[in-house]
């Protein structure tokens, strides 16, 4: 079994990337531990029969995907002037089910709230954020922290449009020292597209946001995240938006010689970030994890073996540290 770091013994020698999977938003609240958007929808009963011949002709549960190609059926029958309700139908239940998921797992801006600037100090400590997660925790705490320190983190978008010279946002602002970028490989809920296929970032803070995202999938546009499916699907439907393939092409390639992961088991499902990252720069990782598990040994040696064989047998390090530690993540410093 391999030693397992407080965090606060390690954290001087990483502070280049962090990337922030589905447990650190398990660790604000244990209702973002489900597996599946779409199995939730249909356990509600919220999928159509038609919907689901749908979801399962394309051989996706994309809830994007679909939402996409059941407009763009429903505005070439009626450019052809064929009588079909059932289209439009379908693309609204669609929209609805996803709604209806997303308004009954995420927790309210005012339950996190006081945690936020938690997680806004731990990001600070890095150069550059990976959320893997589609929900607004990581937008939320930014936003919390750039109140007190204008543009401290920079996600590359100006007037709601990405920046391809990312790069540029780098340079501190004002009287910051230092500025953290951050992304997201699988989008997130505060980005949308038309259905003409502009991206875009939905500008609300607090509360509102939420339901703001929803009044936008109302007016014709789509999520701009990732859920679920394998990592080939994963990789199309990165390669359907110019954001997503800008970061994963682009940004995890540059994430530094060290990183941080935290709350992410780099299953076979998301091998496609693990490859990109490993084909990049860097050459340290320190894994979060927890030392009271009886698969620790386990799932360490899984891991170490996979990072190896990417990085190329002992070109690369690989250490861990306990997830509980003081100061990691949403964790409160000893003492407090």
């Amino acid at each position: 079994m391999d030693r397992v770091y407080q965090w606060k013994a390690i954290e001087g020698s990483f502070s280049s990337g962090l990337v922030l999977g589905n447990g650190s938003s398990i660790a604000f609240d244990p209702g973002f531990a489900y597996s599946s958007l779409k199995e939730m929808a249909v356990d509600r009963g919220l999928i159509t029969a038609d919907v689901h011949r749908v979801f399962s002709h394309l051989g996706s549960d994309d809830f994007e995907l679909v939402m996409r190609m059941l407009w763009h059926a429903s505005q070439i029958n009626e450019a052809l002037e064929l009588e079909d309700t059932r289209t439009s139908e379908a693309y609204s239940s669609v929209r609805d089910a996803l709604i209806a998921v997303i308004r009954a797992t995420h927790v309210p801006f005012g339950a996190v709230s006081e945690r936020l600037p938690l997680a806004a100090d731990f990001m600070s400590h890095f150069s550059t954020v990976i959320s893997l997660s589609y929900d607004l925790l990581v937008y939320w705490s930014i936003l919390a922290a750039n109140d007190e320190r204008a543009n401290r983190f920079k996600d590359c978008f100006i007037n709601r449009e990405f920046r391809q010279d990312w790069r540029w946002f780098r340079t501190p602002y004002g009287q910051n020292r230092a500025s953290t970028l951050v992304f997201y490989p699988h989008g997130n809920l505060a980005l949308a597209a038309t259905l003409s296929g502009a991206e875009y970032k939905i500008q609300v803070e607090g509360d509102a946001l939420l339901e703001t995202v929803f009044d936008h999938w109302r007016n014709d546009s789509t999520p701009l995240f990732v859920s679920e499916g394998t990592t080939e699907q994963k990789r199309a439907a990165i390669r359907r938006s110019p954001y997503l393939s800008t970061v994963y092409d682009e940004v995890l390639r540059e994430l530094g010689e060290s990183v941080v992961v935290l709350g992410w088991s780099a299953s076979e499902n998301d091998s496609h970030l693990l490859d990109a990252i490993c084909r990049g720069q860097t050459r340290r990782f320190a894994l979060a994890v927890d030392p009271s598990s009886n698969r620790l040994a386990e799932d360490q040696a899984k891991v170490r073996r996979r990072l190896e064989e990417l990085l190329g047998g002992d070109q690369g390090e690989v250490i861990f540290f306990d997830w509980h530690s003081p100061s990691c993540w949403i964790n409160a410093e000893s003492g407090t």
